[in-house]
């Protein structure tokens, strides 16, 4: 003890140095009583930050996971976690004065003592996190953290010294490699999983190595597939054979498939002894928030992933052996669904060497094995909490000498769904409104115009352009968070009358020749004339002819599996479904119609345009369904 305290005087003052202090009031301990009252001490590397929100508080913490690099006291695992008070979830940033704030790949000196539940946090808050940054040299670490390291180098002789046991406060490989295993910046992931669906593959078998079969190729894809899918929460279908006239990394459509060649005709692989390649192709949205197009998965943002590839070099020899060739499948889709090698380089590490995404093939016989690495890095990305999701609002805004308030003008409802729970929150971030202001009530979004304005021309959504407003909005189940939708607005429509209600010139005169609302041709708000059930005001919001009773939300159609009906495009609608009349859940997944010819997305009188969905029950003797178009 005496020799931990000769250094007591020196160590106090650089302890007292505020690059050590934030954020809270601390009477500062040495390294020296550091070490002493400590549980463990070590030098370790952040790599992964998983915060959480406390089930009976609603709190937020953050499990931090720390690579050992260099141990100084204790019994220490490879990986160490450590809980505070803190983090991000969603759009909720809580922040403890008291507690550290790591950042992900940072270095830190580490004072660690078990809290009240068993949990090990910092000794003294964050003034036992000292952040260690490294010099130009990358070797060797500049002031003041250097200071310190070396006085606790010298204080402990180059031994460790004797401390608790910390070993049963592991980070779990399941956790710990997750985040080292992603593309870090360039994440992106395929949101289709999210609603349930599947993502769909296409293979090109115009080559095969020799000795590999087609039934055995088409089955060694579907194995690789499964590995994946069976500790997540992907699904995947098989969309065909195709050859793709060009290599498969080559392809940058939208259509959220996978693109698997098993040949390089192309000439695609260009690296000496490089068996295979993949990969993945994202949209980058990224709104004004941060928010992305991809979702956010346990605090992390990520990309939307909008085409994956595969390309394998069917030429090689060690791919005419079956297992070596499921095994590199497993690996190259494992590419295409954002994950990284788990080492760059030889290691002799056996969580890195083992993993299927290590940068080796093993060629050991393991086929479609993942490892304890590759599965928590998948999970970190398609969980089997599944993120929320959500989709665009449209408006046409209505404008008058006195600005309409009318129940269903100039506003939509927000909807957010999940797979897993109806627990949901919404948050939204406004940006690019133009003459007007967004305001929220719940889930309902009003846009208010800030005058009376001419006709502008309707913007179309499936080309984009400048709207004139924009707002973003998010769901957020508490952990993961959805990719934003926008509620936008296409179109100003002047509505002259001196007492609005609601419906604009333009629509009025398509159907009934004037604007002026009249009761010899019920031409009111309020009037039915082909007495179909909706007015004229409903008939305008829903997009359909208010002379024409052959008009309306109609189904028009059903087949096992599909159904029919009239809508307008770029709408929100539900299909429920019911078996005994009484009770109507959600049927399938809901819809939008963004596939209607130009000229009936663009122009609002058009009527009678078709929606079919084909995500329907099919395993029930006997279903009713209806139509709920959100409003």
């Amino acid at each position: 003890m005496k020799t931990l305290c000769a250094h007591w005087t020196l160590l106090l003052i650089l302890l007292l140095n505020p690059n050590f202090v934030r954020a809270a009031s601390l009477a500062p301990l040495s390294p020296a009583d550091q070490l002493d009252v400590s549980a463990a001490a070590f030098r370790g590397t952040v790599i992964n930050l998983q915060p959480f929100a406390d089930p009976n508080t609603g709190l937020i913490y953050t499990r931090t996971f720390l690579r050992v690099d260099e141990a100084f006291k204790g019994t220490l695992p490879n990986v160490v976690q450590v809980v505070h008070r803190g983090g991000r979830i969603g759009n909720r940033d809580d922040f403890a004065g008291e507690s550290p704030r790591f950042d992900l790949q940072g270095e830190y000196l580490m004072f660690v003592i078990r809290g009240p539940d068993g949990k090990l946090q910092c000794t003294q808050a964050s003034a036992s996190a000292i952040r260690l940054v490294r010099a130009q040299d990358g070797l060797n670490f500049i002031s003041p953290g250097r200071e310190l390291l070396e006085a606790v180098r010298h204080l402990t002789g180059g031994k460790v010294l004797t401390g608790e046991d910390v070993t049963d406060q592991a980070g779990s490989a399941v956790v710990a490699s997750a985040i080292v295993g992603m593309l870090n910046d360039l994440s992106s992931r395929f949101t289709d999983p999210d609603r349930g669906e599947p993502i769909p593959y296409v293979l090109d078998v115009d080559s095969l190595p020799s000795g590999i079969t087609l039934a055995q190729a088409t089955n060694a894809v579907a194995q690789a597939f499964n590995a994946w899918a069976a500790v997540t929460s992907l699904k995947f279908r098989f969309d065909g054979f195709q050859s793709f006239g060009q290599g498969a990394d080559t392809i940058t459509d939208d259509s959220s498939r996978i693109w698997i060649q098993l040949h390089d005709t192309y000439n695609r692989i260009n690296g000496t002894g490089t068996v295979g390649i993949g990969g993945r192709t994202a949209r980058n949205g990224a709104s004004p928030a941060g928010w992305n197009l991809g979702g956010n998965v346990a605090g992390n943002e990520f990309e939307k992933s909008i085409t994956g590839y595969v390309v394998l070099e069917s030429t090689a020899a060690a791919l005419q052996n079956l297992t070596t060739f499921t095994e590199v499948l497993t690996h190259e889709i494992g590419h295409a669904l954002n994950l990284a090698h788990s080492s760059e380089v030889p290691t002799s590490d056996p969580l890195l060497s083992d993993a299927i995404m290590y940068f080796q093939a093993h060629g050991d016989g393991r086929g479609a094995t993942l490892s304890a690495y590759d599965i928590p890095v998948i999970q970190q990305i398609y969980p089997a909490n599944t993120p929320p999701y959500t989709f665009d609002r449209a408006l046409d805004v209505t404008t008058a000498p006195t600005t309409p308030n009318i129940a269903g003008i100039n506003e939509v409802q927000l909807r957010g769904y999940d797979l897993q729970s109806t627990n949901l929150t919404v948050a939204t971030n406004y940006d690019q409104v133009v003459n007007g202001k967004f305001s929220l009530s719940g889930l309902k979004v009003k846009f208010t115009p800030s005058g009376y304005f001419s006709e502008t021309e309707r913007i179309n959504p499936a080309e984009g352009g400048s709207f004139s407003g924009t707002l973003y909005f998010r769901f957020s189940d508490g952990t993961n968070a959805s990719p934003y939708g926008t509620v936008r607005v296409y179109s100003f429509n002047p509505d002259s009358s001196a007492t609005s209600d609601g419906i604009p010139d333009s629509w009025m005169i398509a159907y009934f020749g004037h604007n002026a609302p009249q009761s010899g041709d019920k031409s009111r708000a309020t009037d039915d004339p082909d007495k179909d059930g909706l007015n004229n005001r409903q008939e305008y919001i829903a997009g359909t002819n208010p002379k024409d009773a052959s008009s309306a939300q109609l189904i028009t159609g059903v087949t096992r599996g599909t159904l029919s009906f009239q809508a307008k495009p770029f709408e929100l609608y539900e299909v429920l479904a019911t078996t005994n009349l009484t009770m109507w859940p959600q049927s399938g997944i809901p819809f939008q119609l963004t596939s209607a010819p130009i000229e009936v997305i663009t122009n609002r009188p058009s009527t009678n345009v078709i929606a079919t969905v084909s995500n329907l029950p099919v395993n029930l003797p006997q279903v009713f369904f209806r139509i709920l178009k959100v409003p």
